[in-house]
């Protein structure tokens, strides 16, 4: 047998769980042909393995490069981290649909960037998406918040029978298009407004074409519980399997709930119900920086947003609302990572108490400027979580691993502003921190976390294995150095130690560097 590419010496570390084995991989065209203890030379390029595991490519299930890609290709912070593919449009935020005030926000953000998007619907989204370049493979799921922008837009009330109708054809056609479900982010507006009788609604749909739903539940702290019952009560009410992001205890006040927590979700598995969830391997969370005021403060969109922070009277409100969590713990904790504007950059990577005294205001007064000043558009790191905490959920059988990031790079437009780091360092850094060096985790399970359980889960077809007949993206590294280099201080650095990243059988990351393959799918669910 004649093969494009061979992989020798290597220990091959599957995605199911199993144990390493010394085996030899064939690559014809885009698929591993063979694996074989011992694969005869033919004269093919071959890579010599030896002292390095070898993987599925990772499977990143819960990414935010929705646009991103679009303006850099490469996908570098990814691919370099071994990610081969994307899961898009998570916590209720995704390309499609794209109409109305929406549309013309995302355009309005996008232009820095050099990105037009000139779809509204999912299939001409698709159609876009298909004509570009990429080095990693991307899927998509569909936002509620999207759906429910495009017909109510940002309107605190429960959608009327026609909406609703309306709703569920922008969610029928995405899923049509392509889309392996839906995302909710119910912290955000729109999803804020939305009751857990629309949600399940909603995830009937998804069920009935076999998709699975995501959601940022309602809170991650004082109300976690109640939030997470609610998920997993949509789950077992419409039957689609749940997917729970970024699963947290956030304020020290709340870390004592994560027995809790697994209690909860365990006894959810236990009565039949599909429940998994994702989780980044840090202890910060970022954000926008407008999360923290109420919700009723969004109601009608930015503009409306805007005009209620500039009235003296309504700050006063707000500040009366948040008076218990508003303290100089929380406010040191909360740290501005980007702004969209450049008479501002010196705000980035400091404490809003930091900014505040410099400023002499108030810490509240100062969001409420600086929101207004950016247009809302300040993104956040809020340190709220702890490490012990961290490394049950990362753990726990039925937590993947997922940055909750974007793709960025060292170099061009996405290389501004200080992002969190994860979206360089996420795979990387469980494999280095808390495999080698935490031993928390052993590398079978943490690539299991990473491959097998992920693709499965999202019902990627012949992804997610070394295995025969399955599509070659591989991640090859090595287990004494891989390890994440980017910092909350420093976020622009790429990981080290992924030696070479394989995507659909060609080479993309060959001895640590991008030689420029573009070789990555758009998928879609069939």
């Amino acid at each position: 047998m004649d093969f494009d590419l061979i992989i020798k010496q290597g220990t091959v570390i599957d995605g199911t769980g199993m144990s390493g084995q010394n085996l030899d991989i064939g690559i014809r065209d885009d698929t591993i042909a063979r694996l074989d203890p011992q694969i005869p030379h033919n004269r093919c390029p071959v890579i010599c393995a030896k002292g390095l595991i070898v993987a599925p490519g990772f499977i990143d299930i819960h990414s935010h490069s929705d646009f991103l890609w679009f303006a850099r290709p490469e996908s570098d912070s990814k691919i370099f981290d071994g990610v081969t593919t994307e899961i898009c449009g998570n916590c209720g935020m995704s390309a499609f649909p794209l109409r109305g005030k929406l549309r013309e926000r995302r355009t309005r953000g996008l232009a820095k960037y050099g990105i037009v998007p000139a779809w509204q619907s999912a299939e001409e989204f698709y159609d876009a998406a298909e004509k570009a370049k990429s080095s990693v493979n991307r899927a998509f799921l569909v936002g509620h918040g999207n759906i429910r922008a495009c017909t109510l837009e940002y309107e605190n009330r429960k959608p009327d029978p026609h909406e609703l109708i309306l709703m569920r054809k922008d969610l029928e056609e995405a899923l049509e298009s392509g889309a392996f479900g839906m995302s909710s982010g119910l912290i955000y507006p729109p999803g804020c407004y939305a009751t857990a009788e629309e949600i399940t609604e909603m995830c009937r749909v998804v069920e009935k074409y076999g998709g699975f739903y995501t959601t940022h539940i309602r809170n991650e702290g004082d109300m976690l519980e109640e939030a997470l019952s609610e998920a997993i009560d949509v789950s077992k009410r419409s039957g689609v399997r749940l997917q729970v992001s970024h699963l947290k205890t956030s304020g020290n006040r709340n870390w004592h709930k994560i027995n809790n927590v697994k209690a909860t979700i365990e006894g959810a598995i236990g009565e039949g119900i599909d429940v998994t969830c994702d989780r980044y391997p840090y202890i910060a969370a970022a954000t926008d920086l407008d999360v923290i005021l109420p919700n009723w403060v969004y109601e009608g969109g930015t503009e409306r947003q805007i005009e209620r922070l500039k009235n003296p009277k309504i700050r006063k409100r707000i500040a009366k609302e948040m008076a218990r969590k508003c303290d100089d713990i929380f406010w040191s904790g909360l740290m501005i990572s980007s702004v969209y504007s450049d008479r501002n950059k010196w705000m980035e990577g400091k404490a809003i108490l930091e900014i505040a005294r410099h400023l002499n205001k108030s810490p509240l007064e100062t969001v409420f400027n600086v929101l207004i000043d950016e247009d809302t558009r300040v993104d956040i790191f809020l340190f709220s979580m702890c490490e012990e905490n961290l490394e049950k959920i990362l753990e726990w059988d039925f937590v993947f691993v997922g940055s909750d990031s974007s793709v960025r790079a060292t170099q061009g437009i996405l290389s501004e502003g200080k992002p969190h780091p994860r979206s360089y360092g996420t795979f990387s850094r469980v494999l280095g921190k808390f495999c080698r060096e935490g031993n928390v985790l052993s590398v079978e399970k943490a690539i299991q976390k990473m491959t097998g359980l992920p693709a499965q889960k999202v019902g990627l077809d012949r992804r997610g294995l070394i295995k025969e007949r399955y599509f070659a993206d591989i991640t090859v590294f090595d287990p004494g150095k891989v390890i994440d280099r980017s910092t909350f201080t420093e976020p622009h650095h790429y990981s080290e130690g992924i030696e070479y990243v394989i995507v659909n059988g060609k080479v993309t990351i060959e001895n640590g560097k991008h030689n420029g393959i573009t070789n990555g799918r758009i998928l879609r669910k069939m």
